[in-house]
């Protein structure tokens, strides 16, 4: 294992081969932002509130230098961060967990601190190109919040269920069936907010109109890729599949060509997505005859399934890269 110094590195240090003069790499914790400044200008550790992060962080990047902050993407810590970033004119890149730590093993760096986890975050943004986050509104902020409390609202839900299931005391039970009764009122509460965001956006956004268009896609799919995959209709159909998790990765070497499997990408996209397919096989005449070509041929049904969501995807990126909304005749030929 290395022996090297994971402190930051000298004052002088050149522009990086991403462009930027001064990269400022940050493991997010949920109490702590951990940092790792290529110009050894900052403290190592900061709290992860609004104080710390605009005085010990953002007062001490001059927003006219060509300075970046990269950190991780994480469920929700390391939002407050990088909004506060966009608000003081501060470009922020938010990079995937498992990307920095398959370079940090790249380089020879088997062990795994978070002292360490910032420093591999600061060479990480240095030598790779990333692409910048996008500058939330007011808005998609209340809009993300809003679907977040939806989807833990709904694994409450499920865990409440699983409890009162497997338990017989009476007043257990009692208690057990009024939080449910409490769940699925925040959860009707939420669902009508939600609703009534997806209108006032359609106003400006024309996406939402496009989306809600094709057969299967309803307000939770959209409000999941309206907030979770902004990139949807900027990249390319094999580059979205591979952001969401949905694009089969070769395994060859030499003459032995192994089993190719989906893995990684944005999990709470890629569920929405499968329930979205699901819906959308029965309406869908050309995803319909995709996924009956694919069992006839004898494909499993949970492959056949993952390719009728890439398809989906591949669809829906399609239409909002055109700004059209769906046309059954046009996209037969996709099948």
């Amino acid at each position: 294992m290395r022996n090297e110094s994971t402190t930051n590195t000298r004052h002088d240090t050149p522009p990086s081969r991403t462009g930027y003069q001064r990269v400022i790499g940050v493991d997010v914790a949920k109490n702590n932002l951990d940092l790792c400044d290529s110009q050894g200008k900052l403290t190592k550790r900061i709290d992860n509130d609004v104080q710390s992060i605009q005085a010990k962080l953002l007062d001490r990047i001059d927003p006219d230098s060509a300075t970046l902050i990269l950190c991780e993407s994480t469920a929700s810590y390391h939002l407050l961060m990088t909004d506060m970033a966009h608000d003081s004119s501060i470009d922020v890149a938010i990079v995937n967990p498992r990307q920095v730590r398959d370079f940090a093993k790249g380089h020879g760096w088997l062990e795994k601190t978070d002292t360490i986890d910032a420093a591999m975050i600061c060479r990480f943004g240095q030598d790779v190109p990333v692409h910048l986050a996008v500058r939330r509104s007011e808005q998609q902020k209340h809009h993300t919040a809003m679907v977040h409390r939806r989807a833990s609202l709904l694994k409450m839900q499920a865990q409440e269920r699983s409890r009162l299931l497997h338990t017989a005391d009476k007043e257990t039970r009692k208690l057990l069936k009024q939080m449910l009764r409490n769940i699925e009122n925040q959860l009707n509460r939420v669902d009508k907010r939600l609703s009534e965001i997806l209108r006032e956006l359609a106003k400006q956004e024309p996406k939402v109109q496009i989306l809600k268009s094709h057969p299967g896609v309803g307000e939770v799919t959209v409000n999941v890729l309206l907030t979770s995959l902004p990139e949807l209709g900027q990249l390319n159909r094999k580059e979205i599949a591979k952001l969401v998790g949905v694009s089969p990765m070769a395994r060859q070497s030499g003459t032995k060509d192994g089993k190719r499997m989906v893995r990684g990408g944005r999990q709470s996209v890629r569920c929405a997505l499968y329930m979205a397919a699901l819906s959308a096989r029965q309406y869908d005449e050309r995803l319909k005859a995709f996924y009956t070509r694919l069992r006839k041929q004898g494909k499993p049904y949970k492959l056949a399934m993952i390719a009728c969501v890439r398809k989906l995807l591949s669809t829906l990126n399609q239409m909002v890269r055109n700004q059209e909304t769906f046309d059954a005749s046009k996209f037969a030929s996709m099948v």
